[in-house]
């Protein structure tokens, strides 16, 4: 009886696995962080580890049908040497949940996804998170379409960045996000002129709780190639908040290609702040300029450089802050970011992220950074 239970089951997986393509692995990470002020007054370093655990299956022989998940676990300690303080943190997430689905119908794409996953409007940086929801899309060599709906009030806040997120010192594990109903819509045509795309998304969300605030965006994108060797991406999205006012985010980066390994991005974008009738950008998930202090009410010049070449990919990055929280511009400061990753072998990576914040206004904001990371696939 014992040898034909054991036959059984071991016949179950085998289909099972065979079925469905059932696979698995998973990631270990490191990341060790040190930051200080401007004059190395105040230390705090920030120590975090985590183990990430994802699977995935076919649930149709053609792949048409797929389910994917991602657990994890992770710790944050961040010890403030000058204030002698230690906090610790214990997170547990599941950060990936998704039935997706892609049927070719009509010359063109239909795709589903519904679950927990990633999602980003057109503007990526109103909502550029993990969220709870629905996307249905549509896309052929010349139009795309979508629509998405979700609800961010089942996620952790201790793991998700949104704004309006309240953190208590003592929360451990898992804590919810601010209640929102998003809900998104757009429309691009990718065959102007052959190599251009143009769109636009209107974007609702609704809060569930009277903590929180509705707010409504319509973004409008351009993009495209000039030539073979640059290419231009603009943005301009117009908000409201409970419908008083009007909020403006507007973008637009240039990018050279010198050689196959190397770009250059020149760019810009202007946040309002509290110009005449416009009111300060509020977003849904939280957003930075490198260590800017700032979120809205600046103008942010950018330059620029991208290197990727074999195992090794390096990125630096300078922006000038001018800030401009109600009519009077002025130059805030300069911040530096310098990104390392290599490739060490298939399965491990290692990098270096370093910068600084040179605040010309108020030394008190002038702050430095570096951290190493490690990520260990198997």
């Amino acid at each position: 009886m014992k040898k034909r239970l054991i036959t059984g089951l071991i016949t179950a997986a085998s289909f099972i696995s065979s079925a469905f393509a059932f696979s698995w692995g998973g990631m270990l990470d490191n990341a060790s962080k040190v930051s200080a002020n401007n004059d190395f007054s105040a230390i705090v370093f920030n120590q975090s580890n985590g183990i990430y655990l994802n699977l995935s299956a076919n649930l149709k022989p053609d792949a048409s049908l797929r389910f994917s998940a991602e657990g994890l676990y992770k710790y944050n300690l961040n010890c403030d040497f000058k204030e002698k303080e230690n906090e610790f943190k214990n997170i547990a997430d599941i950060s990936l949940l998704k039935l997706s689905g892609n049927w070719t119908i009509a010359g063109g794409n239909l795709a589903l996804s519904a679950g927990r996953f990633r999602y980003s409007d057109y503007s990526s940086s109103v909502f550029s998170q993990t969220s709870d929801g629905l996307y249905l899309s549509y896309d052929n060599l010349k139009l795309k379409a979508s629509l998405y709906g979700g609800y961010t009030g089942l996620l952790n806040r201790l793991n998700v960045s949104m704004v309006e997120n309240e953190y208590e010192d003592k929360e451990q594990i898992y804590a919810l996000c601010p209640k929102y109903i998003p809900v998104l819509a757009d429309f691009s045509y990718k065959a102007l002129f052959e190599t251009h795309t143009v769109g636009g998304q209107v974007a609702a969300y609704f809060p569930v709780s009277d903590k929180n605030t509705m707010k409504a965006y319509g973004t409008l994108i351009a993009n495209g190639y000039l030539g073979t060797l640059a290419s231009y991406d603009a943005r301009v999205t117009l908000g409201t908040e409970k419908f008083d006012g009007l909020m403006l985010d507007a973008m637009l980066d240039a990018n050279f290609y010198l050689r196959s390994d190397l770009r250059i991005t020149l760019g810009g974008e202007y946040v309002s702040g509290a110009q005449g009738g416009i009111k300060p950008f509020q977003t849904i998930s939280n957003r930075s300029f490198g260590s800017s202090p700032f979120y809205n009410g600046v103008i942010v010049p950018k330059l620029a450089a991208l290197y990727a070449s074999g195992k090794l990919l390096a990125a630096v990055t300078e922006r000038v802050i001018i800030s401009i929280p109600e009519s009077e511009a002025k130059l805030d400061g300069f911040d530096t970011a310098i990104n390392l990753v290599y490739n060490v072998f298939s399965d491990l990576q290692c990098g270096l992220d370093a910068g600084a914040y040179i605040c010309k206004e108020s030394k008190e904001f002038t702050t430095f950074y570096a951290t190493a990371k490690a990520a260990l696939a198997f």
